[in-house]
């Protein structure tokens, strides 16, 4: 076989092109929120636990506050970020706080 004849079955033969290699799915991260929210959020609550309990336990009391009170900002901001109906209204009470009524 020549050359040119095995060039010339190339050409001709029917290649695949690129959209079947393509991902026909959606990509979405729903399944790595619900994991995160199913998985981490209960560990970090059970960490923060710890630290309050163990803060509490040796008299610090101010350490004590800080790391609830900043833990509690923190699970809020979660819980906003995980929710797109809580951005909204929280949104909308910011703005009512400020006399401006959103319909």
């Amino acid at each position: 076989m020549s050359l040119a004849s095995s060039f010339a079955e190339l050409v001709t033969a029917n290649v695949p092109r690129g959209d079947a290699l393509a991902q026909t799915t959606e990509v979405s991260t729903t399944g790595v929120r619900a994991w995160i929210e199913d998985n981490i959020v209960f560990t970090i609550l059970v960490l923060i636990a710890c630290v309050v309990l163990m803060g509490g336990l040796r008299g610090n009391f101010s350490k004590v506050v800080t790391v609830g009170g900043l833990s509690l900002i923190g699970m809020a901001y979660m819980g906003i970020a995980t929710n797109p109906d809580a951005a909204t209204g929280i949104g909308n009470w910011v703005l009512g706080l400020i006399g401006i009524q959103v319909a």
